[in-house]
């Protein structure tokens, strides 16, 4: 793990690199950077929530604000490896407030729908169904795996092969799979 050269204390999560100059930054010593070069105030915001699933479970996400040229992009990330992850982007200008509180809602919404459930057979074996003919997932590197990632349902990982398995249902279906960015509502 790098440190900041620039703070010497938090975790450098992004290599800034400006003509012949480049440094490693913690996310808050990169937006204070940016939002002097860009001129835009920084609003405090929240560093964490907690919200309840769809089973009532309480979920804490970890909040991250990246400030760009393009625009101000939030990020809530579930406190666990693979959980869920949400994300919002606004314009420069936006109403930072605002912009948090609809990463909340989106975070509210995507965690408040169950979209796979544990069936069993007659037999007692466990399988898994997808919910309302349709998953809604993210797609995340799987270290593990030989070149294939991991989806990210239901704040759970599973691998192509369970996936798979869940689709052999609709068998003879037509299927279609599109690619949204992380910041893109997906109905």
């Amino acid at each position: 793990m790098n440190k900041c050269e620039h703070c010497e204390s938090n975790e450098a999560k992004v290599h800034f690199k400006i003509e012949a100059t480049s440094m490693h930054l913690c996310t808050n010593c990169y937006n204070a950077l940016m939002s002097e070069e860009l001129e835009v105030d920084l609003v405090r915001l929240v560093d964490n929530f907690s919200l309840k699933d769809y089973q009532g479970i309480s979920r804490t996400f970890h909040v991250e604000r990246r400030l760009h040229p393009m625009g101000i992009f939030l990020e809530a990330s579930e406190n666990i490896e693979f959980g869920y992850k949400f994300a919002v982007h606004g314009e420069l200008n936006c109403n930072q407030p605002e912009l948090q509180s609809k990463l909340i809602e989106k975070v509210r919404k995507g965690i408040g729908e169950q979209q796979v459930e544990t069936k069993a057979f007659p037999n007692g074996q466990a399988y898994k169904t997808i919910l309302n003919d349709q998953i809604k997932g993210l797609i995340e590197y799987d270290e593990t795996s030989d070149g294939t990632p991991l989806v990210i349902i239901d704040g759970k990982p599973f691998t192509w092969e369970e996936v798979g398995k869940m689709l052999m249902a609709y068998e003879g279906f037509q299927i279609k799979v599109k690619m949204y960015d992380i910041t893109d509502d997906v109905e």
